[in-house]
């Protein structure tokens, strides 16, 4: 995993939550990031960016996939501002509460280290200004740009020249 614990830009903040705070809650938790963004929503500010394996977990419930060959999934969940703010080095096993239904849900195929690295350059967009981590007033276009951005990454990650000959 990279050491990269933070990253801020002009639409706030974002911080890596510790490996050890989060396993116990969610085996199958390949990285975790609890975003402070006020920007983005005037009632809320706080939200989950989790990337996960779908492969087998033991004692975790096989996962339901989209498609049969996809590896990974990344979720924002809107924290419960009744429930904040939360620090990262304080998330704990049953600590996070969040709205429903989930912001974004998309799935991809990738490897474990890839899936981390799309987190982190999904957290800089978010506070960069570039995703919109708040799907609650647009949620079909916002759904549609995290998933336009996620598999044009992955596929810019297996073709940076994008089927061009150097």
């Amino acid at each position: 995993m990279s050491e990269l614990t933070e990253v801020t830009g002009p639409y706030g903040t974002a911080n890596r939550v510790p490996r050890a705070n989060y396993e116990q809650d969610s085996p199958a938790a390949l990285d975790s990031w609890i975003i402070t963004a006020p920007l983005w929503h005037p009632l809320w500010s706080q939200y989950r960016l989790l990337v996960i394996t779908l492969a087998e977990v033991p004692g975790v419930p096989s996962a339901t996939k989209h498609r049969p060959d996809v590896t990974h999934e990344l979720m924002v969940l809107t924290l419960d501002p009744g429930h904040g703010p939360v620090q990262a080095d304080q998330v704990r096993k049953g600590s996070l509460r969040y709205l429903t239904p989930g912001n974004v849900d998309e799935q991809f195929t990738t490897t474990d280290d890839k899936a981390v690295k799309l987190a982190e350059l999904c957290v800089r967009a978010v506070v960069d200004g570039g995703l919109c981590p708040e799907a609650a007033n647009a949620p079909d276009r916002i759904r549609a740009a995290w998933r336009q951005a996620i598999h044009q990454t992955l596929a810019h990650d297996r073709d940076p020249h994008h089927g061009r000959a150097n």
